[in-house]
């Protein structure tokens, strides 16, 4: 491990090296690149041949022998074994002198120094993924903001989800690719087993973030596909269900994650020290009763969404305008009222292409039998009582979505009329008792968190 602790000092030197003397190495080279040169004149060796054996261009070569960068650290035991030397002598630039041979006997022996250097270059490693898992998240973001902007702005959900979709499939292939690249860039150096899988946990659990953040981005936005595609959603409805779908979209997340971090230490990615096995123990069984008492309590309050949503849905709850008396009753079905604005407002938005004119002026209206009737005939509607006698005779130029009444001997009094602004109106409370039990989830997700984080072993 002592070639290590030279490799952070050695990466960042940029002096010019001199060109080794034919016919031996020149031990006073102090740079990585010269002696890289040195080893390659000795053995009779051009740029492209080492090169072709390190699988890089001849121009790596040239810039390391120049010392305008050095070769990366999964590359160093490559090198020291094409020339024989130790990766430590490799990083030092020079050969070891006997006596430094007599006290160091094991090449992976460190001392203080290099061990400092190695965590050092552990860290800088770590600080490099870090700028890369943001790079992944300010795509997520940019995601997020492309979805928000078509729904808000342009009225185009279902597109703004799919290219803020595009965003977030490639913050998490760029996650996946910085996590990968990350692992080759220390899995040959020869580190320490537990240092490795200390280094290696880091890694997977700033993945296990940002890969978060995209999820609760997905749910967010989710809702947006579920609304026609030549509308919005509103800033309202949309803050209410994206919250609703970022909290189950997680949810799902964090089972996978429960799942696949068993797997990981299962097949020896990384592994636990006593006190940290111990502590993942009992956070694992943590994470099964919470889960478990989670599901019991979304399920019971499902039941309950669903109950409430059957029994008082819309039609049901409608309150309507009763009358007691025929002449009322007839009065108000003959008013020639136009449709509620407020209903209309959506179709205005997806009235994309108006009417030809010829469909425009007074409808004909026809009978049973394909002869051509009057308004009046066409609109005009008749009631019966229990025994199917006639008791009502009017006109309905009304909007109305249904009549309640009950047939009796002789009348059908008091009669219940429901139009269209009473449905919507039966929507709006529905619509709030949808919220309320959506803010019931997500309170409940909470709080099951809450508890884990709060008796979770550290």
């Amino acid at each position: 491990m002592g070639w290590l602790s030279h490799y952070h000092n050695l990466r960042i030197k940029t002096q010019k090296a001199n060109h080794p003397s034919k016919g031996g190495l020149n031990t006073e080279k102090k740079t990585i690149g010269g002696f890289i040169a040195a080893l390659r004149k000795a053995n009779g060796m051009t740029q492209k041949d080492l090169a072709e054996r390190l699988n890089v261009s001849d121009k790596t070569v040239s810039r390391w022998e120049r010392d305008d960068g050095a070769p990366d650290l999964a590359a160093i035991p490559a090198i020291a074994e094409i020339f024989g030397v130790t990766c430590d002598e490799l990083l030092r630039g020079e050969r070891k002198s006997p006596e430094e041979r007599t006290v160091v006997s094991k090449e992976n022996e460190t001392t203080p120094k290099g061990e400092k250097q190695r965590q050092r270059l552990l860290k800088s490693t770590l600080s490099q993924y870090k700028n890369h898992t943001y790079i992944a998240m300010g795509s997520t973001v940019v995601g997020m903001i492309v979805a928000l902007v078509c729904n808000l702005a342009f009225l185009k959900a279902i597109l703004g989800f799919f290219l803020g979709a595009i965003f977030f499939a490639a913050s998490i292939v760029c996650q996946a690719v910085f996590v990968n690249k990350a692992f080759f860039s220390v899995e040959d150096a020869g580190l320490d087993a537990d240092i490795l899988s200390d280094f290696k946990r880091k890694v997977i659990g700033l993945a296990e973030k940002s890969i978060g953040l995209t999820v609760a981005f997905i749910g967010f936005t989710f809702p947006l596909i579920l609304v026609d595609a030549y509308m919005g959603l509103g800033s309202d409805s949309l803050l209410i269900w994206g919250a609703m779908g970022a909290a189950a979209f997680l949810l799902i997340y964090a089972i996978v994650l429960y799942f696949l971090n068993a797997s990981l230490l299962k097949k020896g990615t990384y592994s636990l020290s006593e006190r940290e096995s111990t502590i993942y123990q009992h956070n694992h069984k943590l994470k099964r009763t919470c889960a478990i008492v989670l599901a019991v309590v979304l399920t019971v309050t499902f039941i309950g969404h669903q109950f409430a949503t059957s029994i008082w849905g819309p039609y049901s709850i409608m309150e309507g305008t009763t009358f007691e008396d025929y002449d009322s009753f007839i009065e108000y079905m003959e008013q020639d009222v136009p449709a509620n604005p407020s209903y209309n407002a959506s179709l205005k938005e997806s009235a994309a292409v108006p009417a030809p004119e010829e469909q425009i002026g007074t409808p004909t209206y026809y009978d049973e039998y394909g002869n051509e009737i009057s308004e009046e005939e066409a609109l005009k509607s008749r009631l019966k009582d229990k025994n199917g006698n006639v008791v009502c005779e009017y006109i309905s130029r009304r909007s109305v979505v249904s009549l309640r009444y009950t047939p009796k001997d002789g009348t059908i009094l008091p009669i219940t009329v429901c139009t269209e602004e009473d449905l919507q109106e039966a929507r709006q409370v529905a619509a709030v008792r949808h919220v309320i039990f959506g803010a019931a989830y997500c309170i409940e997700c909470l709080a099951v968190v809450l508890v884990y984080f709060k008796k979770r072993a550290k």
